[in-house]
């Protein structure tokens, strides 16, 4: 897994915690599993959800959220490593990377407009074209769901299909403080105003994701991915579900790449 990637894929489920749909205290542990088409063909991914941890896995690797202590734990299976990181540890890497990218973006300030808007395309950027249409409600895993249409100008459409027959379980603690890792990446959002925009539009989907189609095209090149559950269960996780020893036996324990940002 590349360091870019990771980083991507934490800060997705850190984000979820901070943005996803209102958790219930009374809501049972949620299993979803859901089929995946892509550039690796079709495989199988699933999220766990209880009131102390989430873990996320597509076969490749697996990144476990603990709220207490707020760790977490990427496993790379195709390396047969793992790593660990802190809240704490990964806010002050984020914040000394951001550091850095304010220097880029200041050179990116007084580039030539033109070179600008396409660098905002590559980087994201497109997102202040970005629009989110409701569509038609259907059944997915044997729950409804309401379709909504992402369109980031010419760059990625996504379609998305959401339920709010589900509850995430409430975590032990307050899940609010994972936001902060959002904002210790503000470089970002200063060099490509665009993420502002996507943030607030992501607000108007209302529920879990259980379908998403997408399709997004760079520099020529097309990629078309789907995600779709085809189970989705309510009841108590195995703590074993979340146990580093027993997901990755033997498995390296190396640095987190993102303490490598600095």
């Amino acid at each position: 897994m590349t360091k870019a990637r990771l980083l991507v894929a934490t800060l997705a489920c850190a984000a979820g915690l901070a943005a996803a749909p209102a958790r219930v205290a009374s809501a049972e542990d949620l299993t979803l599993v859901f089929k995946t088409t892509g550039t690796q063909g079709a495989t199988t991914a699933t999220s766990y959800y209880s009131t102390e941890k989430m873990r996320t896995w597509d076969g490749l690797s697996d990144t476990i959220i603990e709220y207490g202590p707020g760790k977490i734990t990427t496993i790379d299976h195709k390396k047969k490593e793992y790593s660990e990181i802190t809240l704490a540890e990964m806010e002050a890497a984020l914040k000394q990377a951001s550091a850095k990218m304010e220097e880029v973006s200041k050179q990116f300030a007084n580039m030539p407009p033109e070179v600008k808007k396409k660098m905002e395309q590559m980087m994201g950027g497109g997102a202040e074209s970005l629009t989110v249409t409701k569509g038609a409600s259907r059944q997915v895993a044997g729950y409804t769901c309401q379709d909504y249409t992402l369109a980031m100008g010419q760059t990625m459409t996504q379609q998305v299909c959401a339920t709010t027959a589900l509850q995430f379980p409430a975590p032990s603690v307050d899940y609010k403080r994972f936001s902060g890792l959002a904002s210790s990446a503000g470089a970002m959002s200063s060099m490509f105003p665009g993420f502002a925009k996507l943030a607030e539009e992501f607000k108007k989907i209302e529920g879990i994701s259980i379908a998403e189609a997408t399709h997004f095209k760079m520099m020529g090149r097309s990629i078309d991915t789907t995600r779709e559950a085809t189970e989705i269960k309510k009841g108590a996780i195995p703590a074993s579900t979340f146990d580093v020893a027993a997901i990755a036996p033997g498995y390296k324990k190396v640095a987190h790449p993102v303490t490598k940002m600095k």
